[in-house]
């Protein structure tokens, strides 16, 4: 994507191979559509991150042959929540861990059986994940992975501390207990929104 906005650039910037024209405007300003004053030159780097999380949001909610594929080739037993980028994963694959946070940042999962949704790490019940609403009780939480429906199994909720909790930490917690009070689980898979 360098090279080749390196040499769109210089078909607005150069002239010829020896005189250089000076530059008028930042690329990103040439990037910008032109009802917002910009010149509409499409700019890769976003083009490209949005067909990627494309293809993120249909391996997180389809069910076709290439999505299987995928799944037993990369996530295997994981989510993919959980999967990092190796060495010897193909280029495509790399470049969906590469916007995979920023992909689900900007999301959130509609709870099915709870066997693809982390508790703490994933946004479900709320726009944002609960390790960014109560980030004291994440700190001393023992397994930060846990998913929804192990957490759900038990009664109370199947989460361990690393110590006690007393004063604000305790009414915290059960505040978070009090927000699970409403939740069903359901036969459906997980759906990311």
């Amino acid at each position: 994507m360098k090279k080749l906005d390196y040499y769109r650039s210089q078909f607005f910037w150069q002239s010829d191979e020896h005189k250089k024209k000076y530059r008028r405007t930042k690329w990103e300003v040439v990037c910008t559509p032109k009802d917002q004053g910009g010149l509409g030159v499409l700019n890769l780097d976003v083009d490209n991150k949005c067909l990627l999380s494309k293809w993120l949001f249909k391996l997180l909610n389809g069910d076709r042959v290439w999505q299987q594929m995928l799944r037993n080739k990369y996530l295997r037993d994981k989510t993919l929540t959980q999967v990092q980028y190796l060495p010897r994963d193909s280029q495509f694959w790399a470049g969906l861990m590469k916007v995979k946070e920023e992909f689900l940042s900007l999301g959130k999962f509609d709870l099915g059986d709870g066997s693809q949704v982390r508790f703490l790490e994933d946004s479900w019940i709320r726009p944002r994940p609960l390790k960014s609403l109560f980030p004291a009780l994440y700190n001393i939480v023992r397994r930060k992975n846990a998913y929804v429906r192990s957490v759900l199994s038990m009664t109370p909720l199947n989460i361990a501390f690393r110590r006690s909790l007393m004063g604000v930490n305790l009414q915290t917690w059960h505040n978070v207990v009090a927000m699970m009070a409403n939740v069903q689980l359901t036969n459906q898979r997980d759906r990311f929104v």
